[in-house]
């Protein structure tokens, strides 16, 4: 009779790395007893925490008719036991791979492997988890190939509109592998992997340089988890620009895939550490700081000071700092190569030269100016949110006294035509969004040129949330806005990302809000127009953006859903919506024909004009019911904000 083959004793207790990491901690044949963990990244295997006893305390009860589900402030790990809740985000790491297979583990012998065992820098850290440091460490190590490539790709299709970083000294210190060694700049480098790492998922690449599916292992979450747990559980230890750059790159990131609470989370972070470290006053910075910190510091500051104003308008809440309360001068408009640490230097001088001599001895222009000129869009965009949110302050039982300091309001026609100006006057170079091209030194300026395009949108739509217009204007509106986003190349708009939907939201929202109301024959011609042009657009920018997934269809579906109920009670006429356009026309950028229906549906008059009186006379109003799914919120009379531009 053959013996049954003997079962393998099962490990009764996890060694302490693979317990912080949540982990499974299995035997090997390690010569010094370590455990398949412990012996592949080369560190001790120990079991020094302290031992807890299972089960149930004694004197507690549990209520027995609490459900599994009910249990939000635990998780479960892969073996189903009951994790506590800043465990089970660290467990989620490894769910997701928190390392990558064993074939492709670094060489134990490398360099790399050297600093594992040392601490961070006192300068910016602090010391109350080593093991999770070092676990995060090991993740760091054994992702350098992939941390160096994000790194790149940042500068690619991130850089262009959140320049947070001096290109060359952060290429340099992360060959160099200093984020290994220095806890803030860990927190950032790990942020900035997980923010590139979503955008490529999301289809943000642009040039051949890169394969999508090479740079989505680790996921984003992994770095994501990384970069939240190297911040300091108590602020005050968080010194350094670092950290501040990581919270906001944190948030940058939770925008990007939908997390709206925690992009609250970590701008509140961000803002409470700018107050501490004092960034909205230069007189308040370090006095031994270089060049390169100093306009790295006026970049971050800018920066989420515009996506502070963003914020406010799309998801309400208030504007945590204002232009008047900043003492923080401009970026300079140089390029990253002429600022070093021992100071400023100018490009040199190539001017063209002609018959009589040179043309042009001025010094070549910096992208740098085009982005300074979108930070001016946004500080007259906190004006305006200041206008537009005082038609709601009478509703809070409070005496009016803004009036007593400021002038009225200037109307949508008047700031546009000084904003619109302002636009003349820059160089051609921001004025023109030509494809792009694969190099980034000519690509930042078509990325200069689409930001600033997308900008002006914003501030027009906010600008016309605070006046009454009639149908034929908001169809104006919203036809003017869809042209100009349809001439921006869409590698522009995919490197954009997420942020763009909330743009288009506030197109929704303006057709939402003629949709509900009274309609004729014309307007409903129109805006059925308009919505099928909206819907190629969203067609062109959701393939590989998740979020988007999908809505130009549901876009459609409602146009077909409210055409069904036209033929059906006023017995029109009217041909299915048009396919999009195929992947040639995407590719070439080419703006498909308005979906005019023939036969006696057509208008009879000219769009845009005024309606005649038959035409007036046929005035009807679609079902709420037809609209009840409707991408963009349309009752805005109980919203935060004043323009729900948030994409549904």
């Amino acid at each position: 009779m053959s013996q049954k083959p003997r079962k393998l004793q099962r490990v009764s207790k996890a060694c302490d790395f693979c317990n912080r990491r949540s982990i499974k901690c299995s035997r090997s044949d390690d010569n010094l007893g370590r455990c398949q963990n412990c012996a592949d990244f080369d560190v001790d295997c120990t079991f020094d925490r302290p031992a807890k006893r299972r089960g149930v305390k004694a004197g507690t009860r549990v209520n027995a008719r609490e459900s599994p589900s009910s249990k939000t402030a635990s998780e479960h790990d892969l073996a189903g036991r009951v994790v506590a809740p800043d465990r089970a985000s660290r467990s989620s790491v490894s769910r997701s791979s928190t390392f990558p297979e064993s074939g492709s583990r670094p060489s134990l012998t490398g360099d790399p492997w050297s600093s594992f065992n040392t601490g961070w820098s006192t300068a910016e850290g602090y010391d109350d988890d080593g093991a999770l440091r070092n676990s995060w460490k090991a993740f760091a190590i054994a992702s350098d190939r992939q941390i160096r490539n994000l790194v790149q790709v940042y500068f690619e299709i991130v850089y262009p509109i959140f320049p947070l970083f001096h290109k060359q000294s952060f290429i340099a210190s992360i060959n160099n592998k200093e984020h290994l060694t220095n806890q803030g700049l860990f927190a950032s480098t790990m942020a900035v992997c997980s923010l590139v790492s979503s955008r490529a998922r999301d289809g943000a690449l642009y040039s051949n340089r890169w394969h999508r599916e090479e740079l989505l292992e680790p996921p984003s979450e992994a770095f994501y988890a990384a970069a939240k747990d190297a911040l300091p559980r108590d602020l005050a230890a968080a010194k350094g620009m670092n950290y501040m750059r990581a919270c906001a790159i944190l948030a940058i990131a939770s925008i990007q895939n939908g997390h709206i609470k925690n992009m609250q989370k970590y701008s509140g972070i961000y803002h409470t550490l700018t107050s501490m470290e004092g960034l909205h006053d230069e007189k308040l910075w370090p006095k031994d700081i270089s060049p390169i910190e100093t306009e790295e510091r006026r970049r971050l500051f800018w920066s989420i000071y515009t996506l502070d104003i963003y914020s406010c308008i799309v998801w309400g809440g208030v504007v945590r700092y204002r232009e008047a309360h900043s003492l923080v001068r401009y970026p300079v408009e140089l390029n990253d190569e002429f600022i070093t640490h021992q100071g400023y230097t100018r490009p040199p001088i190539s001017p063209a030269t002609g018959p009589s001599g040179p043309l042009d001895s001025r010094p070549p222009v910096s992208w740098m100016h085009g982005w300074n000129f979108t930070t001016d869009l946004y500080r007259i965009l906190e004006h305006v949110v200041d206008g537009t949110r005082r038609r709601f302050s009478s509703a809070n039982g409070t005496q009016e006294v803004w009036s007593l300091f400021s002038p009225a309001n200037m109307s949508e026609t008047t700031v546009m035509e000084r904003v619109l100006s302002m636009y003349a006057a820059l160089p051609s170079q921001f004025r023109e969004t030509p494809p792009t091209t694969g190099d980034i030194g000519k690509d930042l300026f078509g990325f200069q040129s689409a930001n600033i395009q997308a900008t002006l949108q914003l501030l027009r739509m906010v600008l016309l949330s605070a006046e009454e217009i009639g149908v034929d204007r908001k169809c104006d509106v919203a036809g003017e806005l869809l042209s100009v986003f349809s001439k921006v190349p869409v590698e522009y708009l995919k490197a954009i990302s997420s942020p763009l939907l909330h743009h288009l939201g506030g197109i929704g929202y303006i057709l939402g809000s003629v949709m509900e109301g009274s309609l004729s024959d014309a307007s409903y011609q129109r805006v059925r127009t308009l919505l099928l042009e909206m819907a190629d657009l969203l067609h062109r920018l959701e393939t590989g953006l998740h979020r988007a997934a999908g809505a130009s269809e549901r876009l459609r579906s409602q146009v077909d859903r409210i055409d069904g109920y036209m033929r059906n009670s006023r017995l029109v006429n009217l041909p299915a919506a048009p396919p999009p356009p195929n992947g040639s026309a995407i590719l070439m950028n080419i703006k498909p024909e308005p979906a005019v229906p023939p036969g006696p549906y057509a208008p009879t008059h000219p769009l845009g004009s005024t309606s005649t009186i038959g035409d007036q006379m046929l005035q009807f109003q679609l079902p709420p019911e037809l609209l009840s799914d409707w991408p963009w919120p349309l009752d805005n009379s109980h919203s935060e904000g004043f323009l729900p531009l948030a994409f549904e």
